[in-house]
């Protein structure tokens, strides 16, 4: 696998910045061309939707859900006439994690490259960076327009995923190295603490995502860094819980406050997830999805037997049976060296969800 060095800068005036992703705009846009892509076509719409500008995914990490929409499940094969126009079918929706965390990776990305400090805009569901404070030619500036900003920034990736984002390490500033030049997977790890994707694992503001195609050397240093956050958020929870003041404020890391993999967490409501504990994102939308599977499969019960049925969208109470019906992947265990199932390092008991191994140690086969 081939590492390749791209100069250029970052934006977020007009964007939607979180804590894994931000816009990216090339220095030499040719450089794109020399990338694996699994969907070339929808990388140029997007492209040049963006006047050259890509949304980066960031490689080995997993920011806290802000717009989680499910996939819209296929119709029985003996409903489909009868499902059509039928009122009281469940909503897709868009479900969020707790936020305050979230907004917090999403400031630390923007701080880790350079933004002094940036203000939000809301307009219905959206939320977006109205203006920010940049330094350029030696002064810091407010700056209102698309792409005006100019973020000074270099990334290493090695192809484009499925949705066309660049899989990237985001490194701050210039480098002496040249503009489209391969690194090693050497080279590419003695440099990875200085990466956002590292420093944001290190301060316990994202979760560890991993995939087979993350080589062991950079997979052991976010390890490392997931350790370092921890190790912080345990003194840290000490002391909260020994204090007799109250906080107003989450303390920033989330493992302070996500007992999933410690001893597990009740979960009977999607406002547990979406409103109060943080979880791995992963799980989160693997709730999701099997709480609105179980919403239509009473839909369809419904359609069968012939009875009145109403969508009641204030209604998020769940059970945890179904969890793995939209899949149960085959994940390795680092520490153990070996292959197993999902289901068999996720414990489900009277809606209470406890992973029996820590979320650095899992990973992703695809």
């Amino acid at each position: 696998m081939k590492y390749v060095l791209i100069k250029g800068s970052l934006h977020v005036v007009g964007y939607s910045p979180d804590g894994d992703s931000m816009m990216f705009k090339a220095a030499n846009p040719a450089l794109w061309d020399g990338l694996d892509k699994e969907d070339n076509e929808l990388f140029l719409e997007k492209f040049t939707k963006e006047n050259g500008a890509v949304q980066l995914r960031l490689e080995g990490i997993d920011a806290l859900e802000t717009h989680f929409t499910p996939m819209p499940l296929p119709t029985p094969p003996d409903l489909k006439s009868q499902e059509k126009g039928k009122e009281g079918k469940p909503a897709l929706g868009s479900y969020k994690q707790p936020a305050e965390i979230g907004l917090i990776a999403a400031e630390a990305f923007m701080w880790l490259v350079g933004v002094k400090k940036a203000e939000w805009r809301k307009f219905g569901k959206t939320t977006w960076v109205s203006k920010a404070l940049v330094e350029q030619n030696g002064q810091q500036v407010w700056l209102e327009e698309k792409q005006t900003e100019r973020i000074p920034a270099y990334i290493v990736t090695s192809n484009i995923e499925k949705n066309g984002r660049p899989l990237a390490w985001v490194f701050p500033g210039d480098t002496d190295d040249a503009d489209g030049s391969e690194l090693t997977k050497e080279m590419l790890a003695n440099r990875l603490e200085k990466s956002v994707n590292y420093q944001l694992l290190r301060y316990g503001l994202v979760y560890p995502y991993f995939f087979m195609t993350l080589a062991g050397r950079m997979r052991d240093k976010l390890i490392h860094a997931v350790r370092l956050a921890q190790a912080d958020a345990s003194a840290k929870r000490q002391a909260l819980e020994n204090s007799t003041v109250e906080r107003t404020r989450k303390i920033p890391n989330l493992w302070v406050y996500d007992r999933s993999p410690i001893e597990g967490i009740r979960i009977a409501d999607l406002k547990n997830i979406t409103d109060e504990m943080e979880i791995h994102p992963y799980l989160f939308r693997k709730i999701i999805k099997a709480w609105y599977a179980q919403q239509m499969q009473r839909y369809w019960t419904a359609l069968r037997d012939k009875t009145p049925y109403e969508f009641d969208a204030n209604n998020k109470s769940l059970t945890l049976d179904g969890l793995f019906e939209d899949g149960d992947p085959t994940v390795f265990i680092v520490s153990d060296q070996d292959f197993v199932k999902l289901s068999e390092i996720i414990q489900t008991k009277d809606n209470t969800l406890q992973l029996l191994r820590q979320p650095m140690d899992i990973v992703f086969l695809s």
